[in-house]
């Protein structure tokens, strides 16, 4: 026995005590029990070594060889094994083929065609054994080797835990010795020596190591610094050497007492040398492997060791961790989780980039992500997320949000045994985590837990503070006024800066119904302030019924109630619904809303809650004092708005829109023949007839719009937001609705209208109702029944001043009444007037004619026939053919008109056109036979519009013509009886008149109407 027996003994003595820690372990898992087997081989491998290398028993020594031979392929066969048991694989190939070859040497072994002749001289082994076996001997174990090599890197290249692969980094590692120092038996001058036990021992050490050891040191971290030192010993050699070398040859010494002393004082050098540059090697590797993150790790652990302390809240402590450490990892994204204010669920307080700081993810409070971290307190790994069966019950939401944003690694913040925040990093942005990358982010993450938590108590403390004095200050300033309106926008303001705000409105119920009663929106509303709503299938219904709030996280993802789609549309993502509360009754809702999915945490919730009970009362308050304040602006007769309260509102409504923006429009309303009406009818039919027209006005107006009765026959609406047009819109509808209904009655009651707009009309209160009263008279000078815009009349008519306005008013009033006898004697021409009215109105205006000229036409065609005031009815009323006596009575009509209105001055323009528009264009017409452009133009135009609505209108003799008999009698009298340029301007007016007016159809190429 000599010193080359003690390797193999030494091999054999440690795999024995390998099997025993291993079998010892607890629990005992598959895995343990392949590798004791493995061990037990390799044990019985290195026994054979020992037993062949003592020579003991020099003729066993042909038996031992076998013995090693044969134990060398079951360890091989079983190493196999182990490394498919450690990637979680079924028996291999490499099990079957390992099992066969043992079957083969064994029986090669007993026939004797393996081994020749086998004999140990000084520990040294010869044999003499068959080639082909002899190689197959290698080949086996290699080709097995090369199929655990193959399983480990596959493991290592598919997983993204550092620890599991640091795991396989060891074994490949112990592979690799074993592998080395085996094939070293083969080389001459190895030959016949045990260094394969050296390999067979370390192996098993660095399985045993990884087996029951869960936490490693990094290979990077071993190779580093390895790497650095070896540099430093690689200079201090060089270094004594080259010194050690100069004093001999400088000094000539011999190794004596002298050059020993010089020798020391060079190694006392190099020590000193050594150690300055040791900092230089490490840093130098270090900056080597960690490249551009070297710098952010020195800032890291600058900012922990001596800044950390200074830190005085969350956000300067997030804001100096959080991008270092992502520079340090080089991972895409870092996010801090930290409990709610007033709840369990953690949920992102900050992130870099910071642009992730809007990122909605929550881990429940009954997540078991909290309770593995707590437990373990130690990072969790998406792996284990996706493999460890308790992560099973994770909420799919929690796990859909961890891999929609690739969240790695969670590291557990605790403190005091209270886990007080969570750390996760992103996905790397090249490669995978190291085990180095880990053991910074956990040392990180467990040096700033303390400070975390106590700027985390002090920052919920503050919370706490502002929060109350919030709820304290915003329900002092819904109480400072009765008018919820005029404090309102301070109200939202003062609730942004705690919560978001895109949309607020406070909602109350009253009946069946709810009312807008103030609304605050940055996106646009599908309701206005004062509008209506029905109570049925809102959420208002359901938080006023449970006395309870209600949040919708995601209008996008669902909706439970019909007015969900309405904030869709117009971004809300979010909503909270909070009950209004007075006495144990709700009075309404309180609505907050935002663009942003999820804007509100149940601490936010909570604080809405406590903000709407403190607001309940003044709300009511608001309330009933806006009803005592209503009943006092609101005119009995017509349930309309007095003027009061329109001179108090146009005011208010400048100012809004001033502040705001928009526009503003005024619509005045006045009756036309009303005075007849009411002096006919009596003053009960005329109540009764404002009060009808006042409900056919809001009827027709828009649910944001206000309707006042100014006083008398006249009306006003005021029509926030609304540009010119929309607002002629909501005029004609009102003049055609007015018209409509009278017309059916017969009441012979129409309305004018006049239309201004803020601020291109008028900027001042004043300004504005001058510019709609001048646009009024125009519309009534210009015949009634219409809506005159002040933005379309000529500036000579908008600058008429006041006195003149009121003359011509009382004139208007005569004629008004004078035309209205008229038609009351000649039931078969109603209206007769007013059609001829409007007919030469839309001609003079297709001619081009001054606004002045426009009006002496209106007017002459509602007096046209007003001389018929003195032909008896019979005559009127003939069916029969007239006698030429009377035909000369109905002649007369013309010049008796001219008589009559030839009294009042200001009607003097008007007298052309009401002695002449008899005349015919040949020259056969009365009362003169004038010719051609002889005849007033304003004649011209009336006796167009006089003949065409005497074919379209009923007689005593006859009904209306026919459309297509009327347009093509038209085209015949032109050049005879009528002007054929007018004739000609006045076709597209006849065929734009509604056929359900002539009471025919037909259209003018003939074919009749549908």
């Amino acid at each position: 026995m000599n010193i080359l027996t003690l390797i193999p003994l030494t091999s054999f003595v440690g795999i024995a005590i390998l099997i025993a820690i291993v079998w010892t372990h607890h629990p005992r898992l598959k895995i343990h029990k392949v590798f004791v087997t493995m061990l037990v081989f390799a044990g019985l491998w290195s026994f054979s070594s020992f037993m062949l290398h003592a020579n003991f028993f020099p003729e066993q020594a042909f038996f031992w060889y076998s013995c090693l031979i044969l134990f060398v392929v079951c360890a091989s066969t079983a190493y196999y094994y182990f490394s498919q048991v450690f990637v979680n694989k079924p028996i291999g190939w490499g099990v079957y083929v390992g099992c066969g070859a043992l079957v083969m040497f064994f029986i090669s072994i007993v026939l004797g065609y393996y081994i020749k002749d086998v004999y140990v001289t000084n520990g040294f082994i010869h044999t003499e054994e068959s080639l082909w076996l002899h190689l197959l001997t290698v080949l086996i174990p290699l080709f097995l080797g090369a199929g655990i090599f193959f399983n480990f890197a596959q493991r290592y290249r598919g997983s993204n835990e550092p620890i599991v692969r640091n795991q396989v980094g060891y074994l490949l590692l112990g592979l690799l010795i074993v592998v080395v120092l085996s094939v070293g038996n083969f080389f001459p001058g190895l030959q016949g020596y045990p260094i394969d036990q050296v390999g067979v021992l370390l192996n098993c050490v660095v399985i045993a190591y990884v087996i029951i050891r869960y936490h490693l040191f990094s290979m990077r971290v071993v190779l580093r610094r390895g790497l650095a030192w070896a540099g430093l010993i690689a200079v201090g050699i060089g270094i004594y050497l080259l010194l050690f070398l100069s004093v001999r040859l400088l000094a000539g010494l011999e190794l004596n007492v002298v050059a020993l002393a010089l020798t020391t004082l060079a190694v006392v050098a190099i020590v000193v040398i050594v150690y300055l540059l040791r900092g230089f090697f490490v840093r130098g590797v270090d900056r080597f492997f960690y490249k551009k993150s070297y710098d952010y790790r020195q800032k890291l652990f600058g900012f922990v060791k001596y800044e950390l302390s200074g830190v005085f809240n969350l956000q300067q402590l997030s804001e100096g961790m959080l991008p270092l450490l992502v520079g340090s990892v080089g991972c895409r994204r870092a996010i801090l989780l930290l409990p709610e204010a007033s709840g369990d669920d953690f949920v992102v307080e900050f992130a870099e980039p910071q642009e992730d700081s809007d990122l909605q993810l929550r881990i429940r409070q009954d997540s078991p992500i909290l309770e593995w971290l707590k437990r373990e307190n130690r990072y969790l790994s998406r792996e284990n997320l996706d493999i460890l069966p308790e992560f099973r019950s994770l909420w799919g939401e929690e796990r859909d949000k961890l891999k929609d944003l690739d969240i790695e690694l969670l590291f557990p913040l605790i403190s005091r045994g209270n886990l007080i925040g969570i750390l996760a990093l992103g996905k790397k942005k090249s490669g995978r985590y190291s085990l180095d990358d880990i053991n910074l982010a956990e040392d990180i993450s467990s040096r700033v837990a303390v400070s975390l938590e106590k700027e985390y108590l002090q920052e919920q403390l503050r919370k706490r503070e502002q929060e109350l004095s919030l709820v304290n200050r915003l329900a002092g300033v819904i109480t400072s006024s009765l008018n919820i309106q005029e404090v309102y926008d301070v109200f939202i303001a003062g609730l942004r800066e705690v919560v978001d705000v895109d949309f607020a409105t406070i909602v109350l119920i009253e009946g069946d119904e709810l009312y807008f009663s103030v609304l605050c929106t940055e996106v646009g509303s599908a309701w206005q302030t004062g509008e209506r709503l029905s109570l049925k299938g809102t959420a208002t219904k359901w938080v006023a019924e449970r006395k309870k709030a209600l949040v919708e996280l995601d209008l996008a993802q669902s909706r439970r109630f019909r007015t969900g789609e309405e904030y869709t549309k117009r971004g809300i993502r979010s909503i909270v619904y909070l009950p209004l509360l007075v006495k144990g009754e709700a009075i309404g809702c309180l609505i907050i809303a935002s663009r942003r999915p999820k804007a509100y945490s149940p601490g936010e919730v909570r604080l809405l809650e406590r903000l709407a009970a403190q607001i309940a009362a003044p709300v009511e308050n608001s309330r009933l004092y806006a009803k005592a304040e209503q009943r006092a602006r609101i005119d009995e007769l017509t349930g309309l708005f007095n003027r009061r309260h329109f001179d108090e509102r146009i005011k208010q409504e400048i100012d809004r829109h001033s502040r705001y923006r928009g526009m503003l429009s005024l619509i005045l309303i006045d009756l036309d023949f009303f005075k007849d009406y009411n002096d006919k009818k009596g003053h009960l039919a005329g109540d009764k007839m404002l009060a009808k027209v006042g409900r056919l006005i809001e009827m027709s107006v828009r649910n944001v719009d206000m309707a006042f009765r100014y006083g008398g026959d006249e009306f006003a609406v005021l029509l926030p937001q609304a540009t010119t047009d929309d607002a002629f819109v909501v005029a004609e509808r009102i003049r055609g609705r007015i018209a409509s209904e009278m017309g059916s009655k017969q009441a012979g009651i129409t309305v004018s209208l006049g239309l201004a707009s803020w601020p291109s009309d008028g900027v001042t209160p004043d300004e504005m109702f001058n510019a709609a009263d001048r646009a009024l008279y125009y519309a009534k000078r210009t015949g009634g029944n219409r809506t005159s815009v002040v933005s379309k009349m000529l500036p000579s008519l908008t600058e008429t001043v006041a006195p003149e306005i009121d003359i011509e008013r009382e004139s208007l009033n005569t004629i008004y009444a004078l035309a209205a006898t008229i038609e009351a004697r000649d039931p078969y021409t109603y209206g007769h007037s007013r059609k001829v009215g409007r007919y030469a109105v839309a001609l003079a205006e297709a001619l081009g004619l001054p606004s002045e000229k426009v009006a002496i036409v209106s007017t002459a065609a509602l007096l046209h026939d007003i001389g018929k005031i003195g032909i008896p009815d019979e005559v009127l009323n003939k069916v029969t053919e007239l006698e030429p006596e009377e035909w000369e009575l109905i002649r007369s009509h013309s010049k008796l008109s001219a008589a009559i209105v030839g009294h009042v001055p200001s009607l003097i323009p008007c007298l052309p056109a009401i002695l002449h528009h008899q005349e015919r264009w040949d020259g056969t017409g009365y009362p003169s036979g004038l010719k051609g452009e002889a005849i007033p133009l304003e004649a011209r135009i009336l006796a167009v519009a006089d003949t065409f609505d005497a074919m379209t209108s009923p007689r005593s003799y006859r009904g209306p013509l026919p459309y297509k008999e009327v347009l093509e009698e038209l085209k015949r009298c032109a050049g005879s009886q009528l002007d054929p340029k007018l004739v000609e301007a006045f076709l597209p007016i006849a065929l734009a008149t509604a056929p359900e007016e002539l009471a025919v159809g037909g259209n003018p190429n003939g074919s009749d109407a549908d």
